[in-house]
């Protein structure tokens, strides 16, 4: 039970990160996304760069739920990517709904995140040296 438990999570997370990788598409996307105007084309570069990152981090967690070596190094990639997140949103006034929004699902996935973590730490305890 635990076991599946763990690879829900790792995979749910996963998907939560990974989703931004829409934003590859172009900037119409983008705006969806963060609701905000990119009349840019450095910032539409930075922002499409952006999502490939997050798919990326959404990509390896995804892997981590189905190969458990790799969930110590993805739990940390992810909750480096989700808390920095986090901590630049607590630090910036006025953002719109959708920056909001994305605040929000970052800090329930931190919260699965580390649930997962906890998890998969419970099914492979560190053995005594």
């Amino acid at each position: 039970m635990i076991k599946w438990a763990s690879m829900l999570l790792f995979g749910l997370v996963g998907l939560i990160n990974f989703a931004p990788i829409m934003g590859v598409m172009g900037v119409e996307r983008l705006s969806v996304l963060y609701g905000v105007d990119i009349t840019s084309p450095d910032l539409a570069l930075l922002m499409r760069h952006r999502a490939v990152l997050f798919g990326i981090i959404g990509g390896y967690i995804l892997v981590s739920a189905i190969r458990p070596a790799h969930r110590e190094l993805a739990s940390l990639f992810g909750f480096i990517s989700m808390v920095s997140y986090m901590a630049l949103y607590l630090l910036t006034d006025g953002t719109n709904t959708a920056i909001e929004r994305v605040f929000q699902i970052d800090c329930g996935a931190v919260v699965l995140l580390i649930i997962a973590f906890l998890l998969n730490k419970k099914l492979a305890p560190v053995s005594p040296t």
